[in-house]
């Protein structure tokens, strides 16, 4: 068994102790023992898409084709189109693609569309759920340093926040089992991503934390989730922060902050977790050495940016046991 797998397994098991009650306060402190243990691994090559310009062929075809539909019928209700599926699989890898011509208003523009105006078949949706989720597509490159995996990983998310969307709002096309695995995926991921970079030079948007929260604030609607599944993800993207040491500079601890607190507002228990889980990053600054290392320090300034978001939400929007928290503490951390 790797040290993946293993890990792998320790998330699973915890998230069953959490629905079987048996833990509460120490669950961020297991998933942070659990991460620690993975040691990060030397860079590799990144395989990345060859089939660009034929990818985006194809997408402008049946763009083309949707534009003739319309012009034809405005008012068409049942759209008489399909994608087939070697040319899904085609344009669904360009999401692994650095260039965003191919990889963001290719494929990502043209997969969202696909998505919300039911273009796609509920066979593709699934199979386009489970490609996305998979070990190969998320946690591609996940323990390296800084790599051009980031966009097969982060873009992944991104589109699975949308099938969430439509498997939640529109008709249902995944099992229970499915969203279970889908879920135990999402968190492990929230919990694992290090790479923090937002807009990235000509390659554009990476952005992978802000594509959590949208994938996450998807789950945590999902009617059928129990409390203590929405706890254990929540768990995940706190645990996960917590060991961030790559600054977030464009909007993603907002959005972090804003999709749990939300969730918070919902159940005590939630609001309970997340004031347990500031107390106790405000506790690793007492109890800890003063940082000496960038990453150290970047991690104290992360912590400071998730509280002063807090402050700036509305405070209507925010349990106020955590909002008066932050409020005391606010010198402390500036």
């Amino acid at each position: 068994m790797t040290e993946f797998e293993k890990l792998k397994q320790e998330f699973v098991a915890l998230r069953q102790k959490v629905r079987d009650g048996n833990i509460f306060q120490s669950l961020g402190d297991l998933m942070a023992e659990a991460l620690r243990e993975m040691p990060p691994k030397p860079s590799t090559e990144v395989i990345l898409p060859v089939d660009g310009e034929y990818a985006l062929q194809r997408i402008q075809e049946y763009t083309h084709q949707l534009d003739l539909i319309a012009e034809a019928d405005p008012d068409v209700q049942h759209v008489d189109f399909h994608i087939s599926d070697t040319d899904l699989h085609v344009i669904t890898e360009q999401l692994a693609n650095p260039q965003p011509q191919y990889r963001d208003t290719g494929a990502f523009f043209f997969l969202s569309d696909m998505v919300q105006n039911d273009l796609l078949a509920p066979e593709q949706l699934r199979w386009l759920t489970e490609y996305l989720s998979s070990d190969e597509q998320l946690f591609s490159h996940i323990l390296e340093p800084h790599n051009d995996g980031i966009y097969r990983r982060s873009f992944s998310v991104m589109i699975l926040s949308l099938l969430l969307y439509a498997n939640r709002a529109k008709k249902p096309f995944l099992s229970d089992g499915q969203l279970d695995d889908l879920i135990d995926q999402v968190a492990l991921y929230a919990a694992l991503e290090r790479d923090g970079r937002g807009f990235i030079g000509q390659n554009g948007w990476a952005h992978a934390f802000t594509h959590v929260g949208n994938a996450a604030a998807e789950i945590f609607l999902m009617p059928q989730l129990i409390r203590a599944d929405k706890l254990f993800l929540m768990s995940a993207m706190l645990a996960g922060f917590r060991e961030l040491s790559d600054p977030l500079t464009f909007g993603e601890t907002g959005r972090l902050v804003e999709v749990l607190s939300k969730l918070a507002k919902q159940h005590a228990l939630y609001s309970d977790y997340m004031l347990l889980t500031l107390k106790n990053w405000r506790k690793d600054l007492v109890t800890q050495t003063p940082p000496k290392t960038q990453a150290r320090w970047q991690q104290f300034y992360n912590r400071s940016q998730f509280f002063h978001e807090i402050i700036l939400l509305n405070p209507s929007d925010v349990p106020k046991a955590i909002t008066d928290y932050v409020n005391e503490t606010k010198n402390y951390l500036s």
